[in-house]
């Protein structure tokens, strides 16, 4: 299965969404064994978190993760993930975060520059929350709305 920039920038547009993940999906197919394999995409600004995802009947899991810069291209971190991890969106938003908070730190410490990981790790653990769960907010408020539970609070 393709992976990162070339699988999106040769499709374009995403192939589909899916609701157990949230992503937008680049590729998908289904193996004899029965699993739906996927390869989606969110953005945040400029960085993009490619996730690869083995989805079954009960079960689904997470198989990679890859993180570029969408300007330059730059893989910036090939993820590896254990097998039969499942997937959940608040493990591999940590997993980002952890990840992301290690390359500021290894980048840092080469190039002499201070870093506050405290700080830094509040900062992205903000906009992963934001675009890992913003779209499920908004529709849980809708559904809230609709329902009458809000009242035109919202």
């Amino acid at each position: 299965m393709e992976t990162g920039l070339s699988l999106i920038s040769k499709n374009g547009s995403p192939i589909g969404y899916s609701d157990t993940t949230g992503l937008a999906v680049y590729e998908s197919y289904q193996a004899p064994s029965g699993f739906n394999y996927m390869v989606g995409v969110r953005e945040i600004k400029d960085l993009l978190i490619v996730e690869q995802i083995a989805e079954g009947t009960a079960c689904t899991y997470l198989c990679g993760i890859l993180l570029y810069h969408k300007e330059s291209k730059q893989l910036l971190k090939e993820i590896p993930i254990e097998n039969n991890s499942r997937y959940s969106r608040i493990k591999t938003m940590e997993i980002v975060s952890d990840s992301l908070l290690e390359l500021i730190n290894e980048a840092t410490k080469k190039e002499g520059v201070d870093f506050n990981r405290e700080h830094s790790k509040v900062f992205i653990d903000g906009i992963l929350d934001t675009c890992y769960f913003e779209l499920s907010r908004k529709t849980i408020l809708v559904w809230a709305k609709s329902m009458g539970i809000l009242n035109n609070q919202i």
